[in-house]
């Protein structure tokens, strides 16, 4: 007759106690990796917070919890240092270790992503967090919307622009600067050493009218800009741009030029004078159209012609047209922004103050693509500022040029009113 021995395990207990550091032994499968990033980041926390959260370590010294902090200290030279750890009543079962192991690491709950968008970003990058995983977090939802800004009141408001050419604005992390963008010493002095990896510019359109007076004629809109070049005094004008441009981008960009689709081979033309591949055209589909009796179809598309340098970033965001078409689409769905047609609808007539105003969600499908949280959008014609809108709710900066006073003033009425925040104005004159 066998003996039955049963084996009654103790209930486990835990207590703090204080080990070496270099007396602590990884396991030897560990399922928790770290890239070179948060381990960079981890260190940068134990500098200044110390060893907040001590580690677990089994009964015969080897690590169950903690493992990225031990390496963290012994890179920092602290490997002989006598730390706090807290340990079991018994040594850990095979399973009992392995299901802690991983339990520690996955068990922790999920995040509440409003509440983390109340925290400001430098103290989320310094907590860990990426760009790339911080965009993910505030593009789907911005915490940030412009709602009731009534442009067409303020406009008429502004008698008098209190901004002056030269002045350069800063408004929050992103600038604005009165003055032409076809000048390379303006560009230089809104970037200085910096630099972007997305220019996203609407130009004027060589449409031969007076922008003041908008596209039928019949408005006032307050600035001098007239529109009015033959085909090859325009050509040269993107030309200057285009290369006035490049000179504040990063090796890897992309562009975006709206213009209209008679003149979609000039960018094209000129793109690749430059070295930018052309990519696509993206058509802005709008919600009515312009009927032209001599014309056989009607316009209701408005082009941006993209191209890229080399490899820049692309969000992981990405959908294939079967998903979108079988999806509850809308004119801001994150989904539609990997496609080249763009759904938005366009400034009522009433509410444009700018002959060629667009839509704020229209721009967040380009930034959401093609940049990540905290990059620099160059807009190298500001307009009524809905790029500069655009980049604020989406946590982007925006470095603006706008040659016009009157919409300069625009531009800071609408950022004030959007964030509360107070523009500040440098005058040239007080540069140093």
């Amino acid at each position: 007759m066998g003996i039955l021995i049963v084996v009654i395990m103790q209930k486990l207990h835990w207590c703090t106690i204080q080990k070496r550091v270099n007396d602590l032994v990884p396991q030897e499968i560990n399922p928790r990796s770290i890239s070179d990033k948060q381990l960079s980041d981890l260190t940068k926390s134990l500098k200044k917070f110390n060893l907040v959260e001590i580690p677990a370590v089994d009964f015969d010294g080897r690590i169950l919890a903690g493992h990225q902090r031990i390496k963290a200290l012994k890179l920092l030279g602290r490997g002989e240092e006598i730390i706090d750890i807290r340990v079991p009543n018994r040594k850990l079962t095979k399973k009992e270790s392995d299901q802690y192991l991983i339990g520690s690491n996955k068990l922790g709950g999920d995040w509440d992503f409003d509440l983390l968008k109340g925290f400001e970003l430098e103290t989320l990058e310094l907590s860990g967090f990426d760009k790339i995983e911080l965009s993910n977090l505030f593009d789907k939802e911005p915490d940030l919307k412009e709602t009731d800004f009534d442009e067409q009141a303020e406009l008429k408001k502004i008698k008098t622009p209190k901004t002056k050419t030269g002045d350069l604005i800063l408004l929050g992390k992103s600038k604005l600067i009165c003055e032409d963008s076809n000048n390379p010493k303006v560009l230089k002095r809104l970037f200085g050493k910096e630099k972007t990896s997305l220019i996203l510019s609407d130009p004027i359109y060589n449409l031969q009218i007076n922008y003041n007076k908008g596209i039928g004629g019949k408005r006032d809109f307050g600035g001098n800009v007239e529109d009015n070049r033959t085909e090859e005094e325009y050509i040269d004008f993107l030309r200057k741009n285009i290369k006035t441009a490049l000179t504040v981008t990063n090796e890897d960009c992309h562009v975006f030029y709206f213009n209209t689709e008679e003149q979609i081979w000039i960018l094209q033309t000129l793109y690749r004078e430059f070295g930018i591949r052309n990519r696509r055209v993206c058509l802005w589909i709008k919600n009515g159209s312009n009927e032209t009796p001599s014309v056989a179809f009607s316009k209701c598309y408005e082009p941006a012609i993209y191209g890229t340098l080399n490899k820049p970033y692309l969000s992981s965001n990405e959908y294939g047209l079967n998903q979108i078409m079988n999806s509850d689409i809308g004119n801001g769905n994150e989904s539609l922004d990997s496609i080249n047609l763009w759904t938005s609808k366009r400034v009522s007539g009433k509410q444009m103050n700018h002959a060629t105003q667009k839509p704020v969600d229209l721009y967040h499908k380009a930034i959401r693509r093609c940049s990540k949280i905290g990059d620099i959008i160059l807009d190298s014609f500001g307009g009524s500022g809905s790029t500069l809108i655009a980049c604020t709710e989406l946590k982007r900066r925006a470095y603006v040029i706008e040659k016009e006073p009157i919409f300069c003033d625009l531009i800071i009425r609408r950022y004030e009113a959007l964030t509360g925040e107070k523009a500040v104005i440098i005058h040239s004159n007080e540069e140093r």
